[in-house]
């Protein structure tokens, strides 16, 4: 069995898929498909210019290039996919803001939202009611129990009471 390191992997794909580069085209291409400057891509690679202008130049005349190009945005739609959160990981994120209690809030928390002032004090805080509501408000968009034609119609109360959710029955928004 033969282990693949990434570059053998990337220089694969762009084999099979007709793209003809070499070694470091290959590498140039990866750098900049990540979003990284052309002049940095070209040194990265491991070209050799004289200075920062000279190498922006080359490395976008090898950009430039059919084959470089098409293989930097397909590395592109493949960062770009491999970035886009699922609706999973999305309304796991928002009940997750939603649910949070201020006790549980400590650096490791992923909702956490820590600030250090002039002095070099730390701040941590978690997310606000109207933090909490916007999430609450998102997930249910997601989920598709709130859609846009009716959101003006339906009136959704909220109480938060000991940080726990409640939601008000039919018959108490009445009143």
């Amino acid at each position: 069995m033969t282990i693949r390191t990434i570059p053998h992997l990337l220089n694969d794909m762009a084999r099979a898929k007709g793209v003809d580069l070499t070694p470091k085209e290959r590498e140039f291409c990866r750098f900049v498909s990540t979003g990284m400057p052309v002049y940095k891509a070209f040194f990265q690679a491991g070209y050799k210019a004289t200075n920062n202008k000279y190498a922006s130049q080359k490395g976008s005349a090898i950009s430039a290039r059919p084959n470089c190009a098409k293989y930097i945005a397909e590395l592109r739609d493949a960062n770009w996919l491999s970035n886009v959160m699922s609706i999973a990981e999305k309304r796991s994120l928002m009940a997750e803001i939603a649910r949070a209690k201020p006790q549980d809030i400590n650096e490791e928390s992923s909702v956490a939202s820590i600030s250090i002032d002039g002095d070099g004090n730390r701040s941590i805080q978690g997310p606000r009611v109207s933090d909490k509501l916007k999430a609450i408000e998102l997930d249910a968009r997601i989920s598709g129990e709130l859609s846009q034609e009716n959101d003006s119609r339906t009136q959704i109360a909220i109480q938060l009471v000991n940080d726990r959710l409640e939601i008000p029955s039919a018959k108490e928004l009445e009143e």
